[in-house]
Formats: structure tokens, sequence, C-alpha cells
């Protein structure tokens, strides 16, 4: 089995080689494997979409639905590039507006608990924020494990490519460990805020999208008992294989915040980002699977 995970992981390498141009053509082939032959998740897709835009029409839901479509099979070929991406084309690619907000930061020795979801290119993005946060005594980037440990392994050399020496991955199980060991350290940790938790671990609901959500209080908590400063990172995609970020400020000072006041301000944040530019948010997953429960 191992021998099959290292060829995969070679033939990734091989294609990675390949110009992003012509690893965009194959996107358009992968485009409509995803959406016409597989039906990736296209009931999920379209139910997401629906209940979280109801005021809009089939035809503008269809439009979001194509749309996500020619995104996540770019998505696809844009992660195997990281296999090969040079630090040069990786700045070329995800531009940074507002870097002062998190270099000020490391000046005056505060920590903070950067917010991040998964728009655009996660992947990407997650690296371009980590050379942001290269005046930071410390980089952490808290992430769930792949379930199959070959591909974790895989994906965890992949993300730490180019920041080898400088950051590391926190295992998402570990969190309370990494961080109880680097709390005296001006320190940079990386959140994914908007995954669903599971019904047992849901603490809190808001509205996001129309809907009535779950949400991780992972930030929120962080933040307050390191008393950590909390940055939102607002991503956009100006054009295919370009992306945008730029950091906002939410609070210095998060023990003066009421509770789950953070976490509202970083949900409604995102779900700005989302209305502007739907189409590149991960509409596959079942983010609404858990829903509170109706009393009679």
């Amino acid at each position: 089995m191992k021998l099959l995970y290292r060829a995969i992981k070679s033939l990734l390498k091989l294609i990675s080689l390949l110009p992003v141009r012509i690893l965009f053509v194959l996107s358009g082939i992968l485009q409509p494997l995803f959406s016409k032959v597989l039906k990736y998740r296209k009931k999920v897709i379209l139910e997401n979409l629906r209940k979280s835009f109801p005021a809009k029409s089939e035809t503008e839901i269809d439009s979001i639905f194509k749309g996500f479509y020619r995104h996540f099979s770019d998505l696809f070929v844009e992660i195997i590039k990281l296999f090969s991406l040079s630090e040069k084309e990786l700045f070329e690619r995800v531009t940074v507006s507002d870097e002062q907000v998190l270099t000020q930061l490391a000046s005056d020795k505060k920590g903070v608990v950067v917010v991040m979801s998964h728009s655009g290119n996660w992947e990407w993005i997650s690296q371009r924020v980590c050379y942001s946060g290269r005046s930071f005594d410390y980089v952490g980037v808290v992430a769930k494990e792949v379930s199959n440990p070959h591909f974790d392994k895989i994906f965890t050399q992949l993300r730490m490519r180019l920041q080898e020496g400088y950051s590391e991955i926190i295992p998402f199980n570990q969190t309370a460990k990494h961080l109880a060991a680097v709390r005296h350290k001006t320190s940079m940790i990386i959140t994914i805020a908007d995954q669903t938790p599971h019904r047992d671990q849901i603490q809190y609901r808001t509205s996001f999208l129309n809907q009535d959500s779950g949400v991780f209080l992972g930030p929120e908590r962080i933040a307050k008992s390191l008393n950590f400063a909390v940055v939102f990172c607002h991503v956009s995609k100006p054009a295919r294989g370009l992306y945008h970020i730029s950091y906002e400020l939410i609070t210095a000072s998060p023990k003066e915040n009421p509770t789950y006041e953070i976490t509202n301000k970083h949900v409604k944040m995102l779900e700005d980002d989302i209305i502007k530019q739907p189409e590149i948010w991960l509409w596959s997953h079942r983010r609404w699977k858990y829903q509170a429960k109706k009393v009679s």
C-alpha cells in the first residue's frame, strides 16, 4: 500500500511541474467530470445554495452552481501545483493588503489569532499568511488531520514545504497542548473557523447565510485564554489563478469583548465576503447537517 501512495505522490509532483496555464487546461477537462459525470455532491451544493440565498432565482442559483464547479476544478489543480510552487510565484498569485495590521502586532509583541475560511484556495492562502507572520516568534496552523494516514502525511509535507523552519502544523486534537507550549511567545495562530462542529461539540449557534448554524468557538477561546488579538483574513479572487487577501483587526483586547462577540463578528465578515463572491466558497460541505432541535 505504501508503494501505491509513493507512486501517487510522484505522479502528482510530476504533474505539478506543468505551468499553471497548462494545469488549467486539465481543470477544464475535470470540470464536466466533477459536475456532469460524477455529479460530485450536486444535491448538497444546490441545497446549500438555495437555503443560503432564498431570494435568488433558479437562474441565479444555477450561475453560482456552475461557477463553483469551475472554481473547484481550478482548486483541484492548484493544490497539486503546491508540490512545486515557488515562493516567487506564490507572492505573484496571492497578493496582500493591510499587512501592517499583523506587523504592528508583532512589533508590539502581541500574539494574534488569524481567522481564515474555506474561501478561494485556502491552501495557497494559508501559506501566504504564514509569510505575513514571519515577524512573529512562532507561527502555527491549526489543521484537521486527513482521515487516511498516508494522505495526511502527504498533505502535511505539502503544506509545510515552503514553511519548513518557520511554521508548523498544529493537529486539531492537540491544539491545547501546542498553545500551552507557546503561550509566552509572540505567536501567530492560524485557524480555519467555518467548518461544522460535530453535534456533540456545538456549544453556540448563530445565524449564518440565512440559516441557524453551529459554529466553532475556537478562535475566540484561544484569543481570550492567551489575550491574543484577533484578525480576520478576507479573501477574493480577482482572476483565474489569482487571489487577494486583506487583514482586518477584530480586536486587540479580546478579554474586553462580551462572550460570543468575536465569534459573531468573524462569522458576519465571512458572510459578507461570501455574498460578494459566492462561487469561491466551499459549498460541497454539509455545513448545516446538524440543525437545532425544534421544541414542540
